[in-house]
């Protein structure tokens, strides 16, 4: 009988480990943040976004992200019926209600026009789910979301390195999330980004991620 061929192992070398031990041994104090600001920053500009913000994972960067808009009670927020429970539950953490839409049978992505036959008054985001390393038609989506003022949200969590027309997964929302699980293209063990181009989103989210902490403030902890 043949060795079961595991579905999913990373690729984890000496030199992780070696960083692994480097931040156990001195990522304390002032030092606290050099791993992850340094981590925001080469994702930030792999993905080509202005900001960006490493979470515990990519359904807390959802959740935030959906909470900065000001979603809650009463708000719909479109998304495909085949999409994981981690990107439905912070719809409903926050108040509000998911609407569930059915996907192209050659993407399994999100179908743009199902999409917007469900939009209603109440509609106060699209999320577009890239499957597997397959993208979400974007140009239907983003014009979309244009002619019907509603922003289109970005869960890139499968579609690190993935690109659309040139362009990565994860650039074109008003802001987008990654997952590091240790199932996902790239892993932190367990992990996620939130990015976005907005100012005003990004100030909102880094607020709501740090306990209202601002991260360039040189004391962390008081006496």
């Amino acid at each position: 009988m043949m060795d079961p061929i595991p579905y999913t192992r990373p690729s984890i070398t000496e030199c992780e480990v070696s960083y692994v031990e480097d931040a156990a041994r001195t990522g304390w104090g002032p030092k606290c943040y050099d791993y992850i600001v340094r981590f925001e920053g080469l994702f930030r500009d792999f993905i080509g976004t202005r900001h960006g913000i490493a979470t515990s994972s990519c359904t807390g960067a959802m959740q935030m992200g959906l909470a900065a808009m000001g979603i809650g009670p009463g708000d719909e927020v479109i998304l495909a019926d085949t999409n994981w429970i981690a990107t439905a539950s912070p719809i409903l953490h926050l108040g509000a209600t998911p609407v569930f839409v059915d996907i192209l049978a050659d993407s399994w992505c999100i179908d743009p026009s199902a999409a917007e036959r469900a939009i209603t008054p109440r509609t106060r985001a699209i999320i577009a789910t890239h499957l597997y390393g397959n993208l979400c038609d974007m140009d239907a989506l983003l014009d979309l979301g244009a002619r019907h003022d509603i922003p289109i949200i970005e869960d890139a969590a499968e579609a690190i390195g993935a690109r659309y027309r040139d362009r990565p997964a994860g650039s074109f929302g008003l802001f987008s999330t990654f997952s590091f699980h240790g199932t996902k293209t790239l892993t932190t063990g367990e992990g996620g980004m939130f990015l976005t181009s907005s100012d005003a989103l990004y100030d909102k989210v880094l607020t709501l991620s740090n306990h209202g902490r601002d991260r360039q403030q040189a004391k962390q902890f008081w006496a």
